[in-house]
């Protein structure tokens, strides 16, 4: 180290690096900073001096402001990096980053990342809205391009030098509130004919499970002997282990689905044989000829005409395996760990009041009172004298 650089800096110089950097003000009172370079500390003093007697004199001449060269990577430099990171965090939600990063790619996947702004991003959510998107999904593919700007911030070398400011998010609707009775279950139960998709409904409404969670569960995490089902933390949204024990009808239906097969093998298979991945069209069709769901005409942005499902959806008996666990008097702490809820505030978000809820409310409220209360005597007469000349 040489003395230079040991030595405590006068006032108004810094070491930025291997440069010495000067600072004072200006007559409107704002603070210059000028780079030296590798220079003495001696020089530094005099330069600083030197600038300050230009600016009482009113000759100095601000330093030219060099313009930020644009960086060479577009903004599909961005997806891989941020979705390692993703996945390296224990990310369980990959395919719909996909889904997202699709719909973003026509518009900004060839743009410089230096020149995506705020404006181009407002206008991509205009230009979605008008395609008649909900404002969540739209929110969903926007998260997902800041993200990648971010992590595109953060990787060394930066790929992102500047973060465009993005907009606020669109309000969103209320979160779904359908879910399903008694009733409704005895009807697709009743027309699920493939025996996976009979156990996929009655585990699904017991215990709330997630679809993903069903569909990646193997032989070797049920224990038919014992009657448990156990999730691994890798296949948990929340990461953590979930241990349930069965229902006698979900014992029935897991035994013929898992008839004959190793333990390594996927619960949830289809007649071939091959795993189960996407249930969409079955549950739909199970809908309809339980008549809880429908196709009805619908148009593409493109204009092409085509049938779109409307009704119960599989997220449907998350809510009403947490309703109907509550009110059968489970307590809040052991169906948040059966449901895998981390909060309670999404868990009583999921937790559904209905009408009934209300007159059941009122009814208990009436049975439990303990004072007997004569009824109220009225005035015929002088009610309806009153009424009469209001």
């Amino acid at each position: 180290m040489s003395k230079d650089s040991a030595r405590k800096l006068p006032r108004g110089i810094r070491r930025r690096g291997n440069s010495l950097v000067v600072a004072f003000a200006l007559a409107d009172g704002t603070i210059e900073r000028r780079a030296l370079g590798p220079v003495s500390i001696q020089y530094a003093k005099e330069q600083r001096g030197i600038y300050q007697r230009e600016v009482s004199e009113g000759r100095y001449t601000k330093a030219k402001s060099k313009t930020p060269k644009k960086t060479s990577y577009r903004v599909a430099d961005l997806w891989e990096p941020y979705l390692r990171n993703y996945r390296n965090r224990g990310g369980k939600d990959e395919g719909r980053l996909a889904i997202a990063w699709n719909h973003l790619k026509p518009k900004f996947a060839t743009q410089r990342v230096d020149d995506v702004s705020t404006d181009s991003v407002e206008r991509y959510i205009a230009a979605r809205r008008a395609a008649n998107l909900d404002n969540a999904t739209i929110n969903r593919e926007t998260a997902v391009l800041r993200a990648m700007f971010v992590q595109g911030a953060k990787v060394t070398p930066p790929m992102v030098d500047r973060l465009p400011s993005f907009p606020s998010r669109l309000k969103e609707n209320p979160p779904r509130k359908g879910f399903i009775s008694d009733l409704e279950y005895g009807k697709l139960a009743a027309n699920a004919k493939a025996p996976w998709l009979r156990c996929l409904i009655a585990c699904a409404y017991s215990f709330g499970f997630r679809k993903g969670e069903l569909l990646s569960l193997r032989c070797s995490q049920v224990d038919l002997l014992n009657r448990w089902i156990e999730l691994e933390g890798e296949d948990t949204k929340s990461g953590e282990p979930r241990k349930v024990k069965m229902t006698q009808e979900v014992y029935d239906r897991l035994c013929a689905c898992m008839r004959g097969k190793s333990s390594d093998a996927f619960v949830f298979t289809r007649e071939d044989g091959k795993r189960v991945v996407d249930p969409r069209d079955d549950w739909y069709s199970l809908c309809v000829a339980s008549e809880l769901g429908a196709y009805v005409p619908a148009k593409r942005a493109s204009g092409k005409e085509y049938k779109c499902y409307v009704g119960l959806n599989l997220h449907d008996f998350r809510r009403s395996a947490i309703r109907n666990m509550t009110r059968r008097g489970v307590t809040e702490s052991v169906a948040m760990k059966i449901s895998g809820h981390k909060t309670a505030s999404v868990f009583r978000r999921y937790n559904i009041v209905d009408e009934r809820d209300l007159a059941e409310a009122t009814q208990k409220i009436e049975a439990g009172s303990k004072v007997s209360i004569p009824a109220a005597e009225t005035d015929t007469k002088s009610d309806t004298s009153t009424y009469a000349h209001s």
